[in-house]
């Protein structure tokens, strides 16, 4: 059965993807912010936190355009926000790894079927985005990198079709979920929350099943390997086979 929600969004993710590319990835590096007469520079900054081996970090002062957050994942680069910062209130990351869940990989735990056994909870593929991203915003202690900036930023870049969501509802009430970028047949887990047990589970196995079942995405892009995506049949990859990865399932969408 058609889905009308979900093929209106790939038509306009298709109609924006043909506007920039390849024009948005030539000069989208992001670059070093200046105060003053100092370029700051991020090897010399996370020189003693980070090896530069592990992670990238550039910062940004200005605000990027939803084009630029969508041509720059495609090369590797996500953004984030920094709540603590008074200029650069933006940050570009790039992982050597990506931990991927592709079709040939893709298993849901046997708890998790158990958990679905009940049936109590819906999942809703593309509802929701404010109620989701601001949920995520909330759960999170610590590093505080949802901030208002990147929210608008990121709104911006779901009216062109790019984020996607998944959420768990319990009686119509939206009670955990996701959201992430999707790129081609690509998913990029940004962020997840739950206010039951397992809410947020549910929502992950459910992106799952879209890679294994309906081809909805050939892969998911977790970030960072954990025991909790490893349950999921996720494996590490270079961040030049995630490009290449990201990049061909671009290409079938663009000329099929």
């Amino acid at each position: 059965m058609l889905n009308p929600l979900r093929d209106s969004a790939q038509q306009g993710s298709r109609r924006t993807l043909e506007a920039i590319t390849p024009h948005a990835l030539k000069e989208l590096m992001p670059r070093p912010v200046r105060r003053g007469v100092k370029t700051i520079s991020v090897p010399a900054i996370m020189a003693m936190q980070l090896p530069a081996a592990k992670l990238r970090i550039s910062y940004s002062g200005s605000t990027p355009r939803a084009s630029e957050v969508v041509a720059n994942y495609t090369r590797g680069w996500v953004l984030f926000g920094r709540s603590d910062a008074r200029r650069a209130i933006f940050e570009w990351r790039s992982f050597p790894t990506r931990a991927v869940i592709a079709a040939d990989t893709a298993k849901i735990p046997k708890t998790l079927r158990q958990i679905r056994h009940r049936g109590d909870l819906e999942v809703r593929f593309d509802q929701d985005f404010e109620a989701i991203i601001h949920a995520c915003q909330r759960g999170h202690t610590g590093w505080i990198w949802i901030t208002p900036a990147l929210i608008d930023v990121y709104r911006e870049v779901h009216q062109l079709g790019f984020v996607r969501t998944v959420g768990t509802y319990r009686d119509g009430q939206l009670v955990g979920g996701l959201w992430g970028i999707g790129v081609g047949r690509v998913f990029g887990i940004m962020s997840m929350f739950h206010r039951e047990s397992n809410a947020g589970t549910l929502a992950l196995g459910a992106l799952v099943d879209a890679v294994c079942d309906d081809g909805r995405w050939s892969a998911i892009d977790c970030g960072a390997m954990s025991p909790h995506f490893d349950m999921y049949g996720a494996s590490e990859i270079t961040q030049e086979q995630f490009c290449d990865l990201t990049w061909d399932t671009l290409s079938k969408i663009t000329t099929g």
